[in-house]
């Protein structure tokens, strides 16, 4: 018989990785589940901002989205922290990815103040829906075409 080909089954790519932390944890089911369904990519959530950084120093991210109101960190900080630590914190500089804050009807004109930054990719004013969300990540994540079928369980 003979070899067979080393192109014959290549090894499955990993997917790109979004960051999501909020202190509401439906709020980060919701994206998780839109992205996972409709988007060619893995997320990973957090409920709190340390966790959050731990896991953004671990694994590279395509993009980020954090909750501006979040206790103890921030959003905002959180992500002024992530750019200072992938810049400066290793012996090797990393690209720190694109953020999508997530934002309160309350704190929504602040948003408008964030936006003038280039590193900053949108703000989703909450409540969020299925469509927003995919309208604000559409051109960083790679959206499934429709009709195609979902991921399998």
């Amino acid at each position: 018989m003979p070899p067979a080909d080393a192109n014959e089954n290549p090894p499955p790519t990993a997917l790109p990785r979004v960051l999501v932390a909020h202190e509401d944890v439906g709020t980060c089911r919701l994206i998780r589940e839109t992205l996972g369904q409709f988007g060619e990519c893995a997320v990973d959530t957090s409920p709190t901002a340390e966790y959050a950084y731990e896991l953004a120093l671990q694994r590279d991210y395509l993009l980020f989205m954090f909750g501006l109101t979040m206790p103890v960190i921030p959003g905002e900080l959180l992500y002024e922290l992530l750019y200072k630590a992938y810049r400066y914190g290793g012996s090797v500089a990393r690209h720190c990815p694109g953020v999508i804050y997530i934002a309160d009807a309350a704190v929504a004109g602040r948003a408008e103040g964030l936006l003038r930054e280039a590193r900053v990719k949108g703000v989703l004013v909450k409540p969020l829906s299925i469509d927003r969300i995919l309208s604000r990540v559409k051109g960083i994540v790679k959206l499934r075409e429709e009709g195609q079928a979902f991921p399998g369980p």
